[in-house]
């Protein structure tokens, strides 16, 4: 059976078709737009990694020449100190009292 098309019920689903029509044309828009967002977060984010990673390096191999360089100073301390204390004994053994011997 055909049927008549009505023309008055064409004319009022047409802005509903409207509608629908423009929100399909604008979800790929959107998606594209949501994808970009996506994106220029993701390379923000990894761009923010490597400079902590590189001030991180930066900051353990400055830690490490710091300790090594007070490791050396110690070293020199104490080795000043080891001469100093074979100066003052050698001194001490050409004198009276330096050594003491005693036998019981």
């Amino acid at each position: 059976m055909v049927r008549a098309i009505d023309a008055q019920q064409v004319i009022l689903h047409s802005s509903v078709m409207e509608k629908i029509q423009q929100i399909q044309q604008q979800n790929p828009d959107m998606q594209q737009r949501y994808f970009a967002l996506h994106l220029s977060e993701q390379d923000r984010l990894l761009r923010e990694k490597v400079i902590q990673s590189e001030e991180s390096e930066k900051a353990a191999i400055k830690e490490k020449e710091e300790r090594e360089s007070g490791r050396k100073r110690k070293e020199q301390h104490a080795k000043e100190n080891h001469e100093h204390l074979a100066a003052s004994e050698g001194s001490e053994l050409e004198g009276e009292g330096g050594l003491i011997n005693i036998k019981v």
